[in-house]
């Protein structure tokens, strides 16, 4: 008699990066005990602060010089993204982190055809009752209903509410490192996510190669490192291994 399949474990980034930054040790760990990960993408991540770095108009904190100076007449000369082409450097650049992440190419959903550039709790309450309906037997990671961001808090939320009403059992929700750290913005019932210390080191190898899919820069190519112009502190974190956190039960 063959073992069935693990069931299925469900991600949801609020933006290209969110996958990486809070739960790469939570989706490797799954991943290297046999469970199938599936990473979905929540919104376009069109509004991101990066278009305007990239366009010479807002100082970057990690670029060296702190400003870019594109075309025309400036000597870095490449042409300034346009908006498609932010969210396509974003798309390629989650889907090059997942892949280092060891997620299979079939299981990275970037809902292209779904997406918006915002994400309200009705719409993140859509986006998940689908998976369920794909998936009835998955588990579900969101980010923290309390976020700071109304993305992540929109599908914290939403998987709260339908907790609460019954229809999903198996969900926890991962919170951002320094509102599970910082006194002032802690989460209630927030714990770290641990592993075997082998688990977390070959973890922590794959989510070092995932933040380098964030930092190329090749704008002839169309890769703008929108994640390190974006969050770089966040990315050297998890260079420097700083852990998930995550909320286990309402």
């Amino acid at each position: 008699m063959s073992t069935p399949a693990p069931r299925p474990l469900i991600v949801y980034a609020g933006h290209q990066d969110d996958e990486t930054l809070w739960s790469w040790l939570i989706i490797v760990h799954h991943l290297l005990v046999g469970r199938r990960v599936i990473v979905v993408l929540a919104t376009d991540g069109s509004t991101s602060s990066a278009l305007q770095m990239l366009h010479g108009t807002r100082a970057s904190g990690w670029w060296p010089p702190n400003w870019h100076y594109p075309a025309p007449g400036g000597r870095e000369g490449y042409e300034p993204p346009t908006v498609e082409q932010l969210v396509a450097s974003r798309d390629a650049e989650m889907v090059d982190a997942c892949l280092q992440l060891g997620i299979a190419p079939q299981d990275i959903r970037l809902e292209t055809d779904w997406r918006q550039p915002t994400l309200t709790p009705d719409r993140a309450r859509e986006l998940i009752e689908r998976y369920h309906q794909e998936h009835p037997d998955a588990g579900h990671y969101a980010t923290w209903w309390g976020d700071t961001d109304p993305a992540h808090a929109a599908l914290g939320d939403a998987l709260r509410g339908l907790v609460q009403d019954g229809t999903l059992t198996d969900a926890r929700w991962v919170v951002r490192r320094t509102q599970a750290t910082t006194p002032e913005a802690v989460a209630a019932g927030v714990v770290q996510y641990t592993t075997p210390d082998d688990v977390r080191a070959e973890a922590l190898r794959r989510a070092r190669a995932a933040i380098e899919c964030y930092r190329a820069w090749a704008p002839r190519q169309a890769r703008y490192a929108v994640g390190y112009h974006s969050v770089s502190t966040e990315m050297e974190a998890v260079r420097q291994g700083a852990p998930n956190w995550i909320i286990r039960s309402l």
